[in-house]
């Protein structure tokens, strides 16, 4: 039945519910974009009608003074306990009296009484808000336990852009009539356009009949104590009136920029630029909202509250607005809003959903209602008291006119910005930092990650998920981490290892007790790209499990990650089980990359074996690996691997880069052990050290490794000899030098191995020629590391 309440809703009812609400919304935006104080109905009260500022100013009071009358509902639906009946019944009574401003349209197109309408429009339309704010309440409190937090956002924003569409349409018809049918007829004209939008509120208020209605969770008894539950409440009650601040703010001008543009006194442009500027700021509101929806499911309502309030930034237009350039402010200050508005006005009310609980929601929402509309009531009044005020103010800067309008805007969007800064001290619970959120939503990868959580989340194609995976970037995928967690556990193998890709890329800690778990079982067939990603993620909680993992498994390549994973996490645990790994490591290639991990925790003592097994590799990829351990140990670990991957050209360009910019350091700083200033080393011992690199470059290019090696390591003992002096000499010099730095002993005693291999290798050998090359990268990658 209508009025019957259900115990839960079935997806079928929750789907239905959502397309009705989604035409009541529609149904109700044509009621209110000519129906309430709109930019329409402000030109018709002001323009028309001919009503001060103030007077507009006083309606806009009134009707945000109404709100005293919130409080009602909390004990009509307190006792009442359903909430669908009464919302129903007040809000037609709401409605139709606001058939008044339609009367009073047709009643000065009749008889040419104006008057008549203003005071018709003061009496009925405050009045229709007593009834729609002492049922408002329930409303809210109904679409909250009609549709789950975790959807709620979006699909509100959602609804938000599809309402917009209706919004655009239907204003930019209504202000094109309004231009094309000027003069007597202007009055029948406004007439019909209030009575279609009347007409379509009722409508929209007989529909709300077949939406259901959930059982409220709480059973108790009400309690008339519980009204005052939510002034006991510092954080809500500090929210309420920051947002009340805000639309106070807005509200100082807001009212009285469509008449502005309009007025032949200020910029004099045609009504058509209204539905103009409401189809351009509405189509971007369309795009926009269904995104700042989905910001506020993942990551709080209150960051996107506090970047909407930025919205009054596209108000700066209006200081350079005249009837040569509105032609072409118009439209960026209607796309600057509408990119930021939605997160403001829809935001505000989401999080206060948010903030209210399940419990006592009615009073919560009542009293947020309440508090906004008292806090902001004067807003309107007092800029319309202003603009009358300043009405003769005149001011010429720079070529610039600026009038009391200006001055009351320049006002309004300071506070709006002072009313952000205090929402932002609000605490909602769930929310990551206003930094984070802002650095997330200004990189331009968040659109690549926005446009592919419906893939990941919805997709039928597994080839389609699987790309949508793939094109995950690190820095915004944030977004879709609900979506991509849910994926490993895919029926493909394949998608389920993207996805763990895909975390290890994101590198966030809240992926890190999913991955855990799906490391510990076996039956997951994709441990490896677990761990692997456990280890781009860095977070000590995965240590235990990783080794337990290494312990208990037989298959190499999990071992190898496991334990590469353990060398990226780091730690005293971490590295306890790499060295004991690295001891009993049952093959060359998994002691490679034991030796690898041990290098990038700076443990020498399981890597002095290195140089020998580089020497005696059996194959280019286990040297390389090896290499790419040492220079772990000669500077900051992983930046020695691009010198020995990729391919050929790539290779010999970034070591190119490597010789250049040893050659730029040598020529304008110091080694880092140097005792000498640069300034005091003579241009000639310079330029010999620079001949001396290029040199081995040369050397290099025409494959002569060998001499390379032997050239650049004499540079380097000469180097050192000239950095310490006697104590090169000296024979716990390798002892003193892990004393002074873990890295510069690690290449003092590779330079001593280094040694003894150019006493075993006088002669040219092919097979050695990739060793010496490996060798000779090493040192002028170390040394370029540590000159500075």
């Amino acid at each position: 039945m209508i009025f019957t309440p259900v115990k839960k809703l079935t997806p079928k009812q929750l789907n239905l519910a959502m397309k009705l609400n989604i035409l009541t919304g529609c149904l109700a935006t044509v009621w209110g974009i000519v129906c309430s104080p709109q930019p329409l109905f402000n030109v018709f009260v002001i323009n028309h009608l001919g009503a001060s500022a103030s007077t507009l100013g006083l309606l806009v009071a009134l009707l945000q003074l109404s709100g005293l009358f919130q409080l009602a509902s909390i004990f009509i639906y307190g006792y009442a306990r359903r909430r669908k009946p009464f919302f129903i019944a007040a809000h037609l009574i709401h409605r139709v009296l606001t058939l008044a401003i339609a009367a009073a349209a047709f009643m000065a197109a009749a008889t040419g009484n104006t008057g008549w309408g203003i005071r018709a429009i003061m009496i009925a339309v405050p009045l229709s808000w007593v009834f729609m704010n002492a049922s408002a309440a329930g409303w809210w409190s109904w679409v909250a336990d009609l549709f789950p937090e975790n959807i709620r956002g979006a699909f509100f924003l959602k609804r938000s852009s599809i309402i917009n569409v209706i919004n655009v349409i239907w204003f930019f018809l209504a202000s094109m009539v309004l231009d094309l049918i000027k003069g007597p007829y202007t009055f029948w004209i406004y007439g019909a356009i209030f009575s279609i939008g009347a007409l379509s509120g009722i409508i929209d208020i007989i529909l709300n009949l077949f939406i259901p209605e959930p059982e409220p969770a709480d059973t108790e008894i009400f309690n008339p104590i519980d009204a005052l539950e939510p002034l006991k409440n510092k954080n809500f009650i500090q929210f309420s009136i920051a947002v009340g601040i805000a639309i106070f703010s807005i509200n100082l001008i807001g009212p009285f920029q469509s008449p502005f543009i309009v007025d032949p006194k200020g910029v004099a442009a045609p009504n058509t630029w209204l539905g103009i500027m409401f189809v351009i700021s509405q189509l971007t509101w369309v795009v926009t909202a269904p995104f700042w929806g989905t910001i506020m499911d993942k990551w709080g309502r209150k960051p996107v509250v506090v970047l909407g309030c930025f919205f009054v930034l596209s108000w700066t237009g209006y200081f350079f607005l005249t009837h040569r350039t509105y032609v072409y402010l118009l439209p960026l200050i209607s796309i600057a809003g509408g990119l930021l508005a939605p997160a403001f006005w829809e935001g505000v009310n989401q999080m206060m959903l948010s903030l209210a609980p399940s419990k006592n929601r009615i009073a919560y929402v009542a009293w947020y209602m309440t508090l906004v509309g008292l806090v902001s009531s004067g807003g309107s009044l007092l800029g319309g008291a202003l603009l009358d005020a300043l009405s003769e103010f005149r001011l010429t800067l720079l070529h610039l006119s600026f009038s009391g309008f200006h001055v009351v805007q320049l006002g309004s969007m300071f506070m709006v910005i002072i009313s952000a800064w205090i929402i932002s001290r609000v605490r909602e619970g769930r929310e990551r930092e206003l930094g984070f959120v802002i650095g997330r939503v200004a990189n331009p990868g968040i659109l690549k990650t926005y446009a592919c959580l419906d893939d990941l989340d919805t997709a039928c194609d597994p080839g389609r998920t699987e790309q949508a995976l793939r094109s995950i970037e690190a820095e915004t995928g944030d977004l879709a981490l609900d979506e991509i967690i849910a994926r490993l556990d895919d029926p493909y193998l394949e998608i389920r290892e993207e996805a763990a890709r895909a975390l290890g890329r994101i590198g966030s800690a809240y992926a890190v007790e999913p991955l855990i778990r799906r490391l510990d079982d076996s039956k997951t067939h994709f441990q490896i790209a677990v761990a692997r990603a456990l280890g781009k993620i860095r977070d000590r909680r995965a240590v235990g499990p990783l080794i337990e993992c290494l312990t208990n498994t037989t298959s190499e390549s999990l071992q190898e990650a496991c334990i590469q994973a353990l060398g990226d996490i780091g730690g005293d645990e971490a590295a306890l089980a790499v060295t004991e790994y690295y001891r009993r490591a049952p093959t060359d290639h998994l002691r490679a990359a034991s030796a690898d991990a041990a290098s990038r925790l700076g443990l020498f003592e399981a890597t002095s074996e290195l140089l020998p097994r580089l020497i005696a590799g059996k194959n280019s990829s286990i040297r390389r690996q090896y290499a790419i351990a040492i220079g772990n140990l000669f500077g900051p670990p992983g930046e020695f691997y691009p010198f020995v991957s990729g391919s050929e050209g790539a290779s010999a360009d970034r070591i190119s880069r490597l010789f250049h910019q040893l050659e730029w350091k040598i020529r304008s700083t110091n080694f880092k052990l140097h005792k000498t200033p640069i300034s005091k080393l003579s241009k000639t011992k310079i330029q010999t050290r620079i001949d001396t690199i290029r040199e081995v470059r040369e050397l290099l290019d025409s494959e002569q490794n060998l001499e390379a090696l032997r050239k650049i390591t004499l540079f380097a003992q000469d180097l050192l000899a000239e950095i310490l002096g006697e104590a090169v000499e000296s024979r716990q010099f390798q002892e003193l030098a892990f004393r002074i730095d873990i890295h510069f002993g690690s290449f003092v005693w590779f330079l001593e191995e280094v040694q003894k291999y150019l006493g075993e290798h006088t002669k040219y050998n092919a097979d050695q020629g990739e060793t010496q090359r490996l060798l000779t990268l090493l040192i002028v990658f170390f040394l370029e590391s540590n000159w500075d």
